[in-house]
């Protein structure tokens, strides 16, 4: 009991973890990074965590922490926020925390910075460890001690904090008679399976790229620098990854301005698409993907896109090149936007754009969509490693999916995509084993507080 009750206490208070120098993950702009003590610093280098803010669907302040390599840590909603110190955040509704798995490991609600409400806690198989009760920041009423195989050991009864009983045993008044579980307990753990999902492309994703460094590093001779991009939850140029991603706080997003660009970078920054049809580019398809009668010509093509990741060859292109194919998709607007180190995000978007001011993206008009190409820069040119794209339109994300499917792709985990609201994931059915073809997962968001509530979709070489 003593030691179960322990493991929820350290929930109260950020996660500490040795520091990690594996490969990172594709950071998005504005991220705010702190340690393992969560103590704020200045760059990825120095951290074990970073943060992204959001807004959830009611309008309310959120955020999502990320280990450096990519994983969702966690998701919180919050009244005041510290970049120096994560103790002094004031926390307000209910938040979350995830094991590098992708698990729920905790559950609570807060009120004004203190514990109120219920409280969980879960081991890292997924089986529930604690129930609690809080009030004003102190356990008050009914609480519930679980062993790892799910059976009930202890109930305790606290009053205003302080253990007015304790047996062995008992019966857990949470859950229902009916269906025979605890609706709180599972309403956040409705998307579990998704991040589950999610970080393990990002973990697997993270071992191919080390293992490609140590390749290069042995034919070279020269130690290999490691800007491992991985998931997001969010970000227009940080589309999170890992799932989760958000509206970023951009206020150290660097927007190159045109004298500091080259040439191509200049042509597609000052890209103005007419709203008619556009010509189409000469990309290489895939084969096995059906033309589909009444689809809007612009909608975005899974085999386009997916020509530009799978195959070595096509993935070198010239802002030129991604000016073109943004045209293609009748996209009205471009940005450039510089990462970490060479990382570099090209942006083609209609109806959709940067608050500077305020440090956020948003929704200026009707059908709303938007292309971001991410990768390495060099020479002029751009090495895509992700596409990420934002639509309004569920009929253009279902076509999108379907066309996927089409050419051998399947749900990860099984079911409907269909059914699935926008969130899921696809992979191919085979391994490809062709030199020089690299596989590419797909990843589905649709929430209401992420993106402004658009559909994101998420292209991986892996």
């Amino acid at each position: 009991m003593i030691r179960l009750y322990f493991i929820l206490l350290a929930c109260l208070v950020p996660t500490l973890v040795p520091a990690q120098r594996m490969s990172r993950a594709y950071i998005p702009h504005g991220a705010i990074f702190y340690n393992s003590r969560w103590q704020g610093v200045a760059s990825a280098d120095k951290a074990s965590y970073y943060r992204v803010l959001a807004v959830d669907d009611s309008g309310r302040k959120m955020f999502y922490d990320y280990f450096i390599t990519g994983q969702l840590q966690a998701e919180k909603h919050y009244i005041s926020l510290s970049r120096q110190n994560d103790r002094n955040t004031v926390l307000d509704g209910v938040c979350r925390t995830f094991h590098k798995s992708g698990r729920v490991e905790s559950v609570m609600q807060y009120r004004n910075g203190k514990a109120d409400g219920r409280a969980l806690s879960f081991f890292p198989s997924g089986n529930i460890g604690m129930k609690l009760s809080y009030r004003n920041g102190v356990l008050d009423g009914p609480c519930y001690t679980y062993n790892e195989n799910g059976h009930l050991e202890y109930t305790t009864l606290w009053r205003n904090g302080t253990k007015v009983s304790e047996t062995r045993g008992g019966k857990d008044h949470y859950i229902d008679k009916t269906t025979n579980e605890d609706a709180f307990c599972e309403r956040y753990r409705h998307d579990e399976a998704l991040i589950m999902a999610q970080s393990k492309t990002v973990s697997k994703r993270q071992e191919i790229h080390v293992s490609e460094l140590k390749g290069k590093k042995g034919n070279t001779g020269k130690t290999m620098t490691c800007n491992a991009d991985s998931e997001d939850v969010q970000m227009v140029s940080g589309r999170l990854p890992a799932h989760a991603v958000v509206i970023s706080d951009r206020e150290n997003t660097h927007v190159r301005s045109s004298k500091a660009m080259t040439k191509e970078e200049r042509l597609a920054a000052d890209v103005r698409y007419p709203d008619g049809p556009a010509g189409g580019s000469a990309l290489v398809k895939v084969s096995g993907v059906s033309a589909v009668s009444g689809i809007p010509p612009y909608f975005f093509s899974f085999p386009d896109l997916y020509s530009l990741l799978n195959v070595d060859g096509e993935r070198m292109r010239s802002a030129a090149e991604l000016a073109a194919l943004g045209r293609r998709f009748r996209l009205d607007a471009s940005q450039t936007i510089d990462g970490y180190g060479t990382q570099k995000e090209i942006i083609f978007h209609h109806n959709m754009t940067y608050d500077v001011q305020n440090g956020r993206d948003r929704v200026t008009g009707s059908n709303p969509r938007q292309i971001g190409f991410f990768g390495s820069s060099a020479g002029g040119r751009l090495s895509i490693d992700r596409i990420n794209l934002f639509t309004g339109s569920e009929d253009e994300m279902l076509f999108f999916a379907r066309q996927a499917v089409e050419a051998g792709y399947k749900v990860l985990g099984g079911g409907e995509y269909r059914a699935s609201d926008g969130n899921f994931i696809l992979e191919h059915r085979n391994v490809l084993a062709v030199y020089g073809e690299r596989e590419v997962i797909v990843t589905f968001t649709h929430q209401p507080g992420l993106y402004a509530g658009l559909y994101h979709i998420q292209m991986d070489v892996r």
